[in-house]
């Protein structure tokens, strides 16, 4: 319930793909169609863990994995063409139910960002402008060095926002988003729209999708500073 949230936070920290907008399907198709071309299959399963961290990372080390022997222009130049499929049919827009909560934030005077692994170009395409100025912080993959798990792109977030991490609540679809938002000294909410609760395991609590948030009681105070415990 939003009572809870305004009990304990000050800001609400979201990641993007899959938490805000139905993405990753069209994330997962792209990706493995890029690697077809290079005569590999990567299950779907993989490419879902490895949201949220830069694209270099996710294509060196499944090329490196697979014996690819790529060169920086080579990888970027994939990367390009996974993003330019992607764009062609990821969805316009923000769920309706992200839409509700993040103005139900608003409204109760939280603060509200967006923390990315995607580039800037990737959000802007699949968010309008109207639904960009909602939010009061946008943080996309140009604007810091280590992406997640690292706890750089939730600590910056943060400290841009003038808030205290323990004052922050993020949530999280994907396993190094959850423990980069640890790692950071914040409290993590996973939601099991792109993966099941078994890999989320190290997230405080694991809810359904974000409707949870608003038909739920929920004990945050229950959550030491960087205590993992899963709570459903």
């Amino acid at each position: 319930m939003i009572e809870d949230l305004q009990r304990c936070f000050k800001a609400i920290l979201f990641d993007l793909d899959g938490v805000l907008i139905d993405s990753m399907p069209h994330h997962v198709a792209a990706w493995q169609r890029i690697f077809a071309e290079l005569g590999i299959e990567v299950p779907s399963e993989i490419l879902r863990r490895s949201e949220g961290e830069k694209a270099k990372i996710t294509i060196r080390r499944l090329a490196k994995q697979h014996g690819l022997d790529l060169t920086e222009t080579q990888l970027d130049d994939l990367i390009n063409r996974k993003r330019a499929i992607y764009r062609r049919s990821a969805p316009k827009g923000m769920r309706q139910v992200a839409y509700t909560l993040l103005q139900t934030c608003r409204t109760a005077g939280l603060k509200v960002a967006i923390v990315t692994g995607s580039v800037r170009s990737n959000l802007e395409w699949t968010l309008s402008s109207d639904e960009l100025q909602l939010f009061d912080l946008v943080i996309s993959s140009e604007q810091y060095q280590s992406g997640k798990p690292h706890p750089e792109p939730y600590l910056k977030a943060a400290n841009i926002l003038g808030i205290d991490p323990l004052h922050c609540l993020v949530i999280e679809n994907a396993p190094l988003g959850i423990q980069s938002a640890k790692a950071a000294g914040m409290t993590c909410v996973a939601i099991t729209t792109t993966l099941p609760p078994e890999v989320l395991k190290e997230a405080d609590f694991i809810l359904t999708d974000l409707d949870d948030l608003l038909n739920r009681k929920i004990d945050f105070s229950t959550v030491k500073p960087g205590d993992s415990q899963c709570r459903t």
